[in-house]
């Protein structure tokens, strides 16, 4: 199939992937390079990704490697290539990678520049609403019943829904309503036992 693109040679470097694509350049046999941007993001991923390829068009490939094993020698000098097992790995990488030869210009695509980011000091989180303070006065009402000292927080969280900006749903209105009678006798108790110690000190 014409226009389908097989890999021909893998390399570790990218220095030895672009010497390999300037021979295939300089005897006229258009390729190209990829995997080499992950590679260089991170050597590590060279083995997950299979190296950085050199590829050309599939009716090339037998042109391309004699010349490779020209300009670079072959790795393994006193054993011939065999033909049926490349046909057979070109096959393979032909149905794996489909892709069309990139143009010029998406190779020469300009960078873009990186979004600016936001200091953490810029960062501002929005206003609670009545709704949040209600829900948090139901919570800390009932969690001092067994701590009396929070009730003082939660009579923060009930002036805040009570009072506080904005509506206040038929939900918020329960957890209100509840939370305060369940806080109220409580910050009056916790109210006399702290004029108790006052006056009992005083």
């Amino acid at each position: 199939m014409a226009g389908r693109l097989v890999t021909i040679a893998r390399f570790d470097l990218a220095g030895q992937a672009h010497i390999a694509r300037n021979a295939l350049d300089a005897a006229g046999i258009k390729a190209v390079i990829t995997d080499e941007a992950i590679v260089a993001m991170d050597w590590l991923l060279s083995n997950a990704v299979g190296g950085i390829k050199v590829q050309v068009l599939e009716e090339d490939a037998d042109r391309a490697l004699a010349v490779l094993e020209q300009a670079l020698g072959s790795d393994e000098p006193d054993e011939p290539v065999d033909e049926e097992a490349l046909a057979a790995e070109a096959e393979a990488a032909g149905a794996e990678e489909q892709d069309e030869l990139p143009t010029p210009k998406t190779l020469l695509a300009p960078e873009l520049p990186a979004p600016p980011v936001a200091s953490p000091t810029s960062i501002e989180r929005p206003p609670r609403s009545r709704e949040d303070y209600a829900r948090s006065l139901l919570f800390i009402a009932w969690i001092g019943l067994a701590f009396p000292p929070v009730w003082f927080v939660a009579l923060y969280f009930f002036f805040n829904a009570a009072f506080g900006s904005g509506p206040l749903s038929p939900r918020g209105r329960y957890n209100l309503l509840v939370g305060s009678l369940v806080v109220c006798p409580g910050a009056v108790l916790a109210w006399m036992l702290c004029a108790g110690f006052s006056g009992a000190f005083g």
